[in-house]
């Protein structure tokens, strides 16, 4: 979350030939992490760092970074453990003498356009000591712990730090890897939506016309078929009687259409298989295996909507798959700080309604 701004796409710069297509996809869907990547959002990691930056964004260019406003529209799932709150609302008042506000400005800033879109999580102690990286990165820095053992169970994720010393056991290798892997699920969405229109324009026609089709089929009955071979026919006797230079110019046109829109969907592949490389190389990758309540609390991450253990547990896989009632029990003995009820027997990953309050302390 710096002070980024809008970058060209990926790829943009020349054309990709079809031999580095080939390597492109090849590498893109053979990466271990990317199959777990495109299960659900794209989870991202908030630390403390990166909060600094993005308020100087934000207060200089008058909007939020690109990860809050990926965050609004859905684009990724922005997670905040809850002690890197905490740090985060003790040192704003560090923050504001660096940029020149108040401490209630930006504590305003946070309360009003960041909060509202992040979910903050509390992992309790097990959690927070079960990945070795996690770890490693406490043994450089305590108060980047937090932060560190929740990218660890939600990895393969985003983490948004600048502090890639501390947090190297976790694969941070630059300073700007978070900030490029957002960019890059950005990227990743628009090559997405540039492949299905190109693969939706050139089907408009056909589905239109099986749409009419069955729309007549439903008035007339078996004689649409009769209609539509008439139909058929007919245009191939116009075409037949045009004259040869007429037709001519129409083979040579729908020539000309074909050429363009494989040329644009060799390109959209291009912009896609850049991108999902480039993401899969910016994020925390996934641990070799998880032990269940690790696994739970991924899985809980990437829904859409709450779950309850018995779905939860449909989620996992068989290796990691508790016993419901197992899994159920520690569900309700982490409500209200992991994970929240939403409904009798429906719970979610943390809450997106804490706010910063005077003090040093974080209410809900």
């Amino acid at each position: 979350m710096r002070a980024d701004a809008a970058e060209p796409p990926l790829g943009a710069a020349r054309t990709v030939s079809p031999d580095e297509l080939a390597d492109l996809l090849a590498r893109s869907y053979s990466h271990p992490g990317w199959f777990e990547l495109s299960r659900g959002p794209l989870l991202a990691v908030l630390d403390t760092s990166c909060v600094r930056t993005g308020l100087h964004y934000q207060l200089r260019n008058g909007s939020p970074p690109a990860s809050i406003t990926t965050a609004q529209d859905g684009s990724i799932r922005l997670l905040m453990e809850y002690d890197t709150l905490v740090g985060t609302n003790r040192k704003l008042p560090k923050f504001a003498k660096g940029l020149g506000v108040t401490t209630d400005e930006l504590r305003r800033i946070l309360n009003q356009d960041w909060l509202p879109y992040i979910t903050v999580v509390r992992l309790p102690p097990e959690l927070r000591q079960a990945d070795e990286r996690a770890l490693a990165v406490r043994a450089r820095d305590p108060d980047d712990y937090p932060a560190a053992a929740l990218a660890a169970v939600l990895s393969p994720c985003i983490l948004l730090t600048h502090n890639y010393t501390d947090f190297g056991a976790l694969g941070v290798r630059t300073e700007s890897q978070g900030v490029d892997g957002i960019l890059a699920g950005i990227n990743l969405r628009v090559g997405q939506m540039h492949l299905n229109v190109v693969v939706l324009v050139p089907a408009a026609p056909v589905r239109a016309a099986i749409g009419a089709t069955k729309w007549v089929y439903e008035k007339v009955g078996p004689y649409t078929w009769v209609i539509l071979g008439g139909l058929v026919l007919l245009g191939v006797l116009i075409y037949c009687r045009q004259p040869p230079e007429r037709r001519e110019r129409i083979t040579q046109g729908a020539a000309a259409f074909g050429k363009f829109m494989l040329d644009e969907a060799t390109k959209a592949s291009a912009e896609v298989a850049i991108a999902r490389t480039q993401l899969t190389a910016c994020v925390v990758p996934g641990p070799p295996s998880r032990a269940p309540g690790i696994a739970a609390v991924r899985a809980l991450a990437t829904a859409e909507e709450s779950l309850s253990a018995q779905q939860l547990a449909e989620m996992l896989d068989e290796s990691v798959r508790p016993p419901v009632a197992q899994l159920r029990a520690y569900l309700r003995a982490n409500n209200k700080a992991m994970v929240y009820e939403v409904r009798r027997g429906g719970f979610v990953l943390g809450s997106q309604r804490y706010r910063l309050k005077a003090r040093s302390k974080t209410a809900e």
